[in-house]
C-alpha cells in the first residue's frame, strides 16, 4: 500500500501556477499575431479578387490554385524570382569565398596594422547606408554597373562583409595556433592551410552566417528597388510592390506571390535551425 501512494501521486498532473498560465498567455497571443498575418495571406491566395474586396475577412470557397498560376503568366514575378536567386546565391558565394579568409588574415597574418583594417570594416556597420546610397548610385552608373544583377550583389557584397569580419574574427580568436603552425610545418602554404585546415573549423559560424544572410539577402526589398530600375523585373519583393497601384492593386496575386516568397525562407531556417543556433552560441563563447 505504501508504494502504490508514490505512483498515484506521480501520475497525478501538476497544477500550473499563475505565474506559468500568465506566461503561456503571453505565448499564445505573440504566436497567433505573428502567424495571422501568414494564415491570412495563405487564404486569400486561394480567393479570387471580387471576393477579398466583398469580404476580406472571409473564407475561401475552395481550393483553386488559379492565383498561383497567374502569378507566373500575367506578371514578371518569374523573372524577379529568378533575379532573387541569382541575387542570394552570387552574394553568398562570394562572402564565403572572401569573408572567412579576409578574417583569417586579420587575425593571424596581418600583424599590427591589422587592427586598423578591423576597424575599418567595422566603421561599414556604424555608417547607416542611405548616407552611401547616392555616391553608390552614381558610382555605378559610372562604371555601368548600375540596373544589373551585378550591381546588386556587389552592394550586398559591401554591406555584409563588415558583419561578416567581426564575426568571423571573434570566432578565430579561439582558434588554436598550434593546428595552423603544424600545418606550416608540414610544407602546406597558406591558401591550403586555410581551407583546409582553418576553414572546416569555422563551419558552425559559417552556418550561422549563411543562415543570416541568406534570409537577408532573399527578403531584401530596399536595395534591388534602388539599383534595379523599372526595365527590370527586379526580385520578388519589387515586383510584388509594383502589383500595388493607386487605384485598383492585384491583391489575388499579391497575396499568392507573398506565400511562395515566404517557403523558401521557412525552409532554410527549419531545415538548419539547429546549426543557426549552434553557430551563434559558438560565436558568442569565442567572442
Amino acid at each position: 500500500m505504501s508504494e502504490s501512494k508514490p505512483r498515484r501521486r506521480r501520475r497525478e498532473k501538476r497544477r500550473l501556477t499563475a505565474g506559468e498560465v500568465a506566461v503561456m498567455a503571453v505565448l499564445s497571443a505573440l504566436v497567433l499575431a505573428v502567424s495571422f498575418p501568414v494564415l491570412y495571406a495563405l487564404l486569400n491566395s486561394f480567393r479570387s479578387y471580387a471576393e477579398i474586396t466583398k469580404d476580406p475577412m472571409g473564407l475561401p470557397t475552395g481550393l483553386s490554385f488559379e492565383n498561383y498560376a497567374r502569378l507566373f503568366q500575367d506578371t514578371d514575378y518569374g523573372e524577379a524570382l529568378v533575379n532573387t536567386l541569382v541575387i542570394t546565391v552570387g552574394t553568398l558565394v562570394l562572402l564565403i569565398a572572401i569573408v572567412p579568409m579576409a578574417a583569417w588574415g586579420i587575425e593571424r597574418i596581418g600583424g599590427r596594422s591589422s587592427r586598423w583594417l578591423y576597424l575599418l570594416f567595422i566603421a561599414g556597420l556604424m555608417i547607416p547606408f542611405q548616407v552611401r546610397m547616392i555616391p553608390l548610385v552614381s558610382s555605378m552608373n559610372q562604371v555601368g554597373l548600375y540596373s544589373t544583377l551585378t550591381g546588386v550583389i556587389l552592394v550586398h557584397l559591401g554591406g555584409a562583409a563588415s558583419f561578416g569580419i567581426l564575426l568571423y574574427c571573434s570566432f578565430i580568436k579561439g582558434v588554436p595556433r598550434e593546428v595552423e603552425e603544424a600545418a606550416e610545418v608540414d610544407g602546406a602554404g597558406k591558401l591550403r592551410t586555410f581551407w583546409h585546415i582553418v576553414f572546416p573549423m569555422l563551419l558552425p559560424v559559417t552556418s550561422a552566417f549563411v543562415i543570416i544572410q541568406a534570409l537577408s539577402l532573399w527578403n531584401d526589398f530596399f536595395i534591388p528597388l534602388v539599383f534595379l530600375d523599372s526595365s527590370s523585373a527586379g526580385t520578388i519583393n519589387v515586383a510584388l510592390s509594383r502589383m500595388v497601384g493607386l487605384l485598383t492593386s492585384q491583391w489575388e496575386l499579391i497575396y499568392t506571390g507573398a506565400i511562395l516568397a515566404i517557403v523558401p525562407s521557412v525552409v532554410l531556417f527549419a531545415a538548419f535551425q539547429r546549426y543557426f543556433i549552434k553557430g551563434m552560441s559558438i560565436g558568442a563563447v569565442k567572442g
